[in-house]
């Protein structure tokens, strides 16, 4: 009885062990406050227009972007009439 009693628990703790495991590992991968995204654009020194990563090469040139793109804000208070 005693051997069934310590089998029964081995077979518990390691059912246990091995659920928690797989729920640590998807909110570690899920958690967005551990991402960082680069949306800086880049442009083309010769080409204004061909925007990219940073140090992305130009379609037209093949120069490297490094001029860095000033973001455009969108007013949303602009009246439709």
């Amino acid at each position: 009885m005693n051997k069934l009693l310590f089998f029964v628990a081995i077979i518990t703790a390691t059912i246990f062990t091995a659920c928690n495991n797989g729920k640590n590992k998807n909110t570690e991968t899920t958690n967005p406050t551990t991402t960082s995204v680069n949306t800086q654009l880049y442009a083309c020194s010769m080409h204004p227009e061909v925007t990219g990563k940073k140090d992305a090469e130009c379609s037209k040139c093949g120069m490297k972007l490094t001029v860095p793109v000033k973001e455009q804000k969108k007013d949303s208070t602009a009246s439709t009439k």
